[in-house]
């Protein structure tokens, strides 16, 4: 798990973050990276696993997940249209559970 909220520690600081189901769902076509709560339905999550997007759950609920990237509301969902080098090597720490 820390090496997840790593990662959203380097996505709270991306420019090109979309935050919210709805806002993510909207532009997933341009989405490189998707996070979302453990809370999302099978339904929310319908769409989420297209090509050429990495799609990753968030152990926490979506209160925790806003908090992790420094909002004080509910995030569902979010969204990275470019992925830093620094956040590259972080995903890849993620995938292989480090």
């Amino acid at each position: 798990m820390l090496a997840i909220e790593d990662l959203l520690k380097i996505i709270a600081s991306e420019k090109r973050l979309h935050l919210g189901l709805r806002e993510v769902k909207k532009n997933l076509k341009s989405l490189k990276l998707v996070v979302y709560s453990k809370d999302l339905t099978e339904e929310e999550r319908k769409g989420f696993a297209a090509e050429g997007i990495t799609v990753l759950e968030f152990g926490g609920s979506p209160n925790q997940l806003g908090r992790s990237i420094g909002r004080d509301h509910p995030v569902k969902a979010l969204g990275l249209r470019n992925l830093s080098e620094r956040a590259e090597a972080e995903m890849k720490k993620v995938n292989q559970g480090v």
